[in-house]
């Protein structure tokens, strides 16, 4: 066996040395570390405890402060039900009544607001009457406490200096005395108050006045009402000082400052609660406190994470809309404003448009919500897909976009983009397996020639909107001053329409007459409203009635039409009186029943009046303009279409619709003898609506050749100024007594 040399034993011993010299660093550096890390983390611990436990504290004792000084104050006000009073003067005062001061202002103070104590202080403030615990005390000492002594020694003085003067003056509340004070060794809120009349029919001189003095205990049902509002556990007063480590205090004080004892309970505390949970972790040792900071790092940063994504999240909800993810209202708002501070430096102009869908509702109404959801979806992203980098486009609402057009050049180059706009929406849509037609009317204000500030030029993109969908819709108009005027005269025109309709002298009902077209007998009246305004003379009704739609006044003008020929046609001799009926009317849930109370107090049966409607009325209403048509046919009012062969006039249309007639619309009948087309078109109609059983009127009759024509082809019925034009209803009168004359044949002027 060979021994090692020395040598290379002191050697190994060296290098083991050497090489455990660095590891002990290392591990000493380790170890030091997870000490450091572990003081840091039990310090901020413990800091973090007593900072909650802290502030927790705080919150309780702001709790009870507020709790008694909304006690203290709430007694003074319980006093004033009663002491503000003719008839608790009258039974003090004058005779003392104990039995209705016991009912009254002892019991009723104990049983509804749980006054402790209630005392009657005559003149003198001798007791006259004791509660306590809600039962009249026999045979009271007739000194009362010292503490209510003091306060109605207190309340004299005030009233002697003018308190009630002021009270009565209605300058100050009715005077009061009240403190926080010990009586029969208990804690009290003691509130003293005179007994005033409420009415003048009640004399009482100053210095005789009554005083009711209340007492509430702040260590019974307060303690117990504190508790369970505040959710305090073992709540109690201490007038010892007895106060343990575990409980809190909160220390009770008269006016004076003095402190009589203080409120103790014991507080929940969540940091201690927290230290409870956590030191039995940090105790497992140095690893464990590694592999909890670990996690707690990686939920950290995991939560940061989340946090941020929310927060993000959070953020584009709150400036785009949800739906197509384009900026909403406000923060559109925020980018024009961006956008006209560039313009206000004089480096660009910018054209501010508006844009409104046609025929949207049409979309809703016939396809359903989700396929006009869809329906905007494609339209962003048709609008989109024609703006330049820098134009901002956004989601106002419902069927309504605006759009930024920056570093405009000239107004070229807007109409360029408005008529990309116009061609791109009104190509159909596929949407849910349907297809859809919209349109689009865009009114455009731009910077800074229509102005710099934001609201400024959006209220005139809005007015050159309003003129665009006024001109029909599917068009673009940039504003303009004389636009500005328009919509000012039109809110002019709006409150002389009410003044109108309230005044009830300057909107009449006139009726025009239909002629069966075989024999020409007078066979029915359409009744017409005409505005003769006192100033500026007779107002078109295109006008009036259009702008009544606008501004929610067409149910009125409606009202005034119906009972209007009610009134004035239900004697005549003719088979129907008809009525014009918008659409607007037609929507409302209660229009028929309206319609037939009206019939049915005006007497005339629902068989003689006839409503029409126009075509996009009918097949483009809602589920309430069906219910109200069917329930008036069931009743027996008749539907006549009115403009018929305006809209869709086809044979399938016209055998699904429910109607009783057909009005052909009079551009149709003008070019009766000039155009061959519009000959044929008529006789079309005729005979398509007599296929399906339906009569036919053709309105706007102003010639023979039109009259001759008309009744060759099988017409039923003629309306227009050759046979009669619209009448009052005294010419009327004159009508229907020579009921086979022409109006225009007997001389009788129109209304």
């Amino acid at each position: 066996m060979l021994l090692r040399p020395p040598q290379a034993t002191s050697s190994a011993a060296h290098t083991i040395g050497a090489r455990a010299t660095p590891l002990r660093a290392l591990a000493i550096a380790c170890v030091l570390t997870f000490i450091s890390a572990t003081l840091l983390v039990v310090g901020a611990v413990y800091w973090s405890a007593n900072k909650a436990d802290w502030a927790t504290e705080q919150r309780l004792a702001q709790t009870v402060a507020t709790a008694l000084k909304e006690s203290a104050a709430k007694i003074p006000y319980d006093q004033e039900s009663v002491a503000f009073w003719d008839e608790a003067v009258i039974n003090t005062r004058n005779a003392f009544n104990e039995t209705w001061v016991n009912v009254n202002l002892g019991v009723w103070m104990y049983d509804y607001f749980k006054h402790d104590q209630v005392n009657i202080l005559d003149a003198n403030n001798h007791v006259r009457y004791a509660m306590a615990g809600g039962a009249q005390v026999r045979d009271p000492a007739q000194a009362p406490d010292a503490a209510i002594a003091t306060l109605a020694a207190q309340l004299r003085q005030d009233i002697a200096a003018g308190a009630l003067d002021l009270y009565e003056a209605g300058k100050s509340r009715v005077p009061r005395a009240e403190d926080i004070a010990i009586l029969d060794g208990r804690p009290a809120v003691v509130s003293v108050m005179p007994l005033v009349p409420h009415s003048k029919e009640i004399a009482q001189a100053r210095g005789t006045e009554f005083l009711i003095a209340s007492v509430r205990f702040l260590d019974s049902s307060f303690v117990r009402d504190l508790a369970r509002s505040r959710l305090l556990d073992g709540v109690r007063f201490s007038r010892a000082g007895d106060i343990t480590s575990r409980e809190q205090s909160y220390p009770l004080k008269t006016k004076s400052g003095e402190a009589i004892g203080s409120f103790a309970w014991t507080p929940q505390l969540p940091g201690t609660d927290i230290l409870r949970e956590i030191l039995p972790v940090l105790a497992a040792g140095l690893l464990g406190i590694g592999m909890v900071i670990t996690l707690l790092i990686r939920r950290l940063r995991r939560t940061y994470t989340e946090v941020v994504v929310s927060e993000s999240e959070a953020t584009h909800l709150a400036f785009h809309d949800t739906l197509t993810s384009l900026p909403n209202r406000a923060y559109f708002n925020d980018r024009l404003e961006d956008a006209l501070a560039e313009v206000s430096s004089g480096r660009s102009q910018l054209a501010l448009m508006f844009l409104d869908l046609d025929r949207f509702k049409q979309v809703n109404d016939t396809l359903g919500h989700a396929a006009g959801d869809a329906l905007i979806c494609e339209i962003t992203a048709r609008l989109q897909s024609i703006l330049k980098p820098g134009d901002v486009l956004a989601r106002m609402g419902g069927d309504e976009f605006a759009i930024v057009m920056r570093e405009v050049k000239d107004r070229m180059e807007v109409e360029s983009l408005c008529g990309g706009i116009l061609s791109v929406i009104s190509r159909p849509f596929d949407v849910l397996g349907g297809q859809a037609v919209v349109g689009v009317s865009i009114g455009i204000a731009i910077a800074p020639a229509a102005g710099l500030d934001r609201s400024e030029l959006a209220r005139k993109a809005d007015i050159a909107l309003y003129q665009a969908k006024k001109n029909g819709g599917l068009h673009f108009e940039f504003f303009t001053e004389d636009m500005s005027q328009t919509v000012q005269q039109r809110r002019d025109l709006e409150v002389e329409l009410r003044r109108a309709l309230d005044s009830g002298n300057e909107i009449e009902v006139v009726f025009q007459p239909l002629y069966a077209a075989a024999q020409l007998e007078l066979s029915g009246v359409e009744a017409l409203l005409r505005w003769n305004h006192p100033r500026t003379g007779p107002v078109s009704p295109y006008t009036f009635i259009g702008l009544a739609e606008e501004c929610g006044l067409i149910d009125q003008l409606g009202d005034l039409v119906l009972r209007g020929a009610c009134a004035a046609a239900g004697a005549w001799d003719v088979d129907t009186i008809s009525i014009n009926v918008s659409a607007i009317q037609l929507r409302k849930g209660d229009f028929a029943e309206r319609v037939l109370d009206v019939l049915n107090e005006m007497g005339m049966p629902p068989q003689r009046l006839e409503i029409e409607i126009t075509e996009s009325t009918l097949l483009g209403g809602s589920d309430a303009s069906a219910r109200n048509l069917k329930a008036l046919r069931a009743a027996g009012v008749r539907v006549s279409l009115d403009d018929f062969g305006t809209g869709y006039s086809s044979l399938s249309y016209l055998m699904r619709l429910e109607v009783d007639r057909i009005k052909i619309d009079r551009s149709f009948v003008r070019h009766v003898g000039k155009s061959a087309q519009s000959g044929s078109i008529v006789q079309a109609i005729v005979t398509m609506a007599h296929a399906v059983g339906v009569t036919v009127v053709a309105e706007g009759v102003e010639t023979r050749e039109q009259q001759d024509f008309l009744i060759g082809i099988g017409c039923d019925h003629l309306q227009g100024y050759l046979l009669s034009p619209p009448l009052s209803a005294l010419r009327m009168v004159e009508l229907v007594a020579g009921k086979k004359t022409h109006a225009t044949d007997s001389g009788i002027e129109a209304a």
